[in-house]
């Protein structure tokens, strides 16, 4: 980084450019706030402003979006002042990623509000204006953090009036008599959501339909894991040992949340499954639920419906033996990269990967190094991770990745994708053909992983001729012993495998509450046009019904801001 700037040159940009968003949020003055952007600035608003996620891109826009309903009056955003206690540390100097000679500021912002009254937190990155020279804002992540009275509770006291058990018996019975919602899921999004709603002090009881919890993780395939590090991919309040993998395997994560559930002091009914179609109740607010507990019938009446059964649908448990078989596996992203990876070490004489469209493929190596080592640096701590992390406008990432990032990540795994190319796989960093290399990141924020593939040691088995690649043709019809395709080829088969896509999340929903159910012919996941998540951690678009869905990192962060809103119907502060 060359610059003559100094550290203490970044405190005082900083704490410069607070000083004017104080002026501006004391009269209410939207154009003003707006102002302290750049022209071509974001704002990432995580319900300091509305009772939703937004991203606004542009100065006009943060204007409109300020001034509609007098919003930044309302919000009564008051005290906006420099954090330097956090792990992140003072106002720093930082350069962007492949733009070593540019120089920004970054820095933490605390505040209060006044509607409601709460305290929230800001992640800002400052450039100098090109038109003069003043610093403004690239971004602006604003972020509620806890409403007054209501906060989230640390872990209690050791000292207890009555036994452990006792205590625990008593909360876990007022849960099952009256849940204020009811989760439907013990993956790691219904866990995650129902440890924080318990730090809220949110009655919240957990249905799984499988007999134990991790059951999710133990009923997939048998070489499955987690394709990101385990310092990315971990549990709220409760990281796996350090004595784990990196990449962890399913049957550690299914016996963690096992022992999650019972170490956060979780409401779980397994074996459990809704047998009716719930219905809401406008007059009363509630749902009426029927459940099927191991044979039981339960009714129940939640204020609250939370979705979390996952984004990845139904995946094979057990394969059939290969030794010495045929096998053709369909599709090339991780899940048939996986399965073909396990056919090769059980002995299969051959091993074909039907690639039916272009594949984006990273190494695993190369995500940690630059991905996700780099975003999660070790001095931050856990939680100051998470909220950098997501401090970033996703629309904005993927520009950058496209103008630029994508090409020097692909460089450390240039020997790998030469070497698949050279093997007959099609590669691509594209989503959409001339919209740019958004690479990786695309694929994992917009559509839930689909297209991409992060290497685990496929790449290299593909290389050295182990698997085999049929890239682009369509299979016509199964024959005795083959497979017949749209060219007129054939590949003998013992095995055939399907490994070409996950149940869209809709559908989960749409199984519980009928196909015809409101909010059924919605879309749901993926990102919208600002580039926030669709209906996910936000309003659905059906009073009562929530969902919760993605990758750890972001069941994490945003299970808060959900408990908020959820919260905040709950004490009549949402207007």
């Amino acid at each position: 980084m060359s610059s003559s700037l100094t550290p203490s040159d970044a405190v005082q940009i900083a704490t410069e450019w607070a000083g004017r968003l104080n002026a501006a949020v004391k009269t209410g003055d939207a154009e003003a706030f707006a102002a302290e952007f750049l022209g071509a600035g974001w704002l990432r608003d995580f319900l300091c402003f509305s009772w939703d996620l937004r991203t606004l891109e542009g100065r006009v826009a943060i204007s409109a979006f300020l001034s509609e309903d007098t919003r930044l009056a309302n919000a009564g955003i008051q005290g906006l002042a420099i954090q330097s206690t956090s792990s992140i540390g003072p106002p720093a100097l930082f350069s962007p990623p492949g733009n070593p000679n540019v120089v920004g500021v970054s820095g933490v912002l605390t505040f209060s509000l006044s509607s409601p009254p709460a305290v929230g937190r800001a992640f800002f990155r400052l450039f100098p204006d090109p038109s003069d020279g003043v610093w403004r804002a690239n971004t602006l992540f604003t972020s509620l953090e806890d409403l007054k009275g209501h906060e989230e509770q640390e872990a209690p006291e050791a000292f207890m009036d009555e036994p452990w058990e006792e205590l625990q018996a008593k909360k876990v019975a007022e849960i099952e008599a009256d849940p204020t919602v009811l989760i439907v899921g013990a993956g790691q999004a219904g866990l995650m959501c129902a440890a924080r709603f318990g730090r809220m002090r949110i009655r919240a009881l957990v249905i799984e339909k499988t007999p134990k919890v991790g059951d999710v993780w133990r009923n997939r395939y048998p070489n499955l894991s987690v394709h990101t590090p385990g310092y990315h991919t971990y549990m709220l309040y409760n990281p796996w040992p350090s004595t784990f993998p990196k990449y962890l395997p399913k049957q550690k994560i299914g016996d963690f949340f096992e022992q999650y559930a019972v170490g956060q002091e979780l409401a779980v009914w397994t074996s459990t499954t809704i047998s009716a179609p719930p219905t809401y109740d406008d007059a009363t607010g509630r749902w009426s639920v029927q459940l099927n507990r191991r044979g039981e019938k339960v009714s129940l009446s939640p204020r609250h419906i939370l979705m979390a059964t996952g984004t990845v649908g139904t995946r094979t448990r057990e394969l059939r033996r290969s030794r010495g078989k045929n096998v053709v596996v369909v599709g090339a992203c991780n899940s048939g990269a996986d399965m073909c990876i396990d056919f090769v070490l059980k002995g299969a004489a051959n091993v074909t990967m039907v690639q039916r469209s272009a594949t984006c493929v990273l190494s695993a190596r190369v995500a940690d190094a630059v991905l996700f080592r780099r975003n999660y640096p070790p001095t931050y701590s856990l939680a100051d991770q998470d909220f950098v992390f997501n401090s970033t406008p996703l629309p904005l990432l993927l520009k950058t990745m496209a103008g630029g990032a994508t090409q020097a990540l692909k460089a450390p795994d240039r020997a790998l994708h030469q070497g698949l190319t050279k093997a007959g796989m099609k590669l691509t960093w594209e989503m959409e053909p001339g919209k740019g290399e958004v690479g990786l990141l695309g694929f994992l924020f917009d559509r839930v992983a689909s297209g991409s593939l992060m290497d685990m040691g496929v790449g290299q088995m593909i290389i050295d001729g182990k698997i085999k690649i049929k890239q682009g043709v369509e299979i016509t019809h199964f024959e005795s012993d083959s497979v017949v395709f749209a060219d007129g080829s054939k590949i003998a088969a013992d095995v055939v495998v399907l490994a070409t896509g996950y149940t869209p999340a809709i559908d989960h929903y749409k199984a519980i509450f009928g196909p015809d159910a409101p909010g059924a012919d919605l879309p749901l996941g993926g990102l919208d046009h600002e580039g926030e998540n669709r209906r996910a951690y936000r309003p659905s678009g059906v009073k009562g019904l929530w969902f919760a869905m993605g990758p750890f990192q972001l069941v994490r962060f945003l299970s808060k801001h959900l408990g908020m809103q959820i919260l905040a119907e709950e004490l009549g502060l949402k207007m």
